[in-house]
């Protein structure tokens, strides 16, 4: 009996194998296999470069900026930091403007959020005829007709 079983395995073992060695891949997985390797068979590559579909814009660098295209597809407008300050922008106190404003008093209670999170709302500029209101759950008042 042992050794029926064991003859038994070995049969669909080599069945099994028989099917892997034969396995042939359809036109279509060759044809995929072929578009999307990495390397032809002498190992070049077959990769397109990354920039060879980029189409780069017209445009001119004042100065004292340069073009620079080092590494990059269409390159970019460089000066060096004692030619251009960069910026030092400051917090200023809030509302040091005077353009933030309250929110609604109906606002819901997301617009206030835990600690810093709360919405901050600024004084709208309205075009002719539209005057600042709060309604419809917004956390800030915005311009409708007056």
């Amino acid at each position: 009996m042992k050794l029926a079983a064991l003859l038994l395995a070995g049969a669909v073992a080599g069945a099994i194998g028989r099917q892997l060695r034969t396995r042939r891949d359809t036109p279509e997985e060759t044809k995929l296999d072929m578009e999307y390797r990495a390397q032809d068979s002498f190992g070049n590559t077959e990769l397109t470069p990354a920039c060879s579909k980029v189409q780069c814009g017209e445009y001119s660098c004042p100065a004292p900026f340069e073009l620079k295209t080092d590494g990059t597809c269409c390159g970019y407008c460089w000066a060096p930091d004692h030619a251009v300050a960069a910026d030092r922008h400051r917090v200023v106190e809030y509302n040091a403007t005077g353009f933030a404003v309250e929110q609604c008093e109906d606002a819901p209670s997301t617009c206030r959020g835990p600690g810093s999170d709360a919405v901050r709302c600024f004084r709208p500029s309205c075009r002719a005829g539209d005057v600042p209101q709060c309604g419809g759950g917004a956390c800030c008042p915005k311009c409708m007709a007056g």
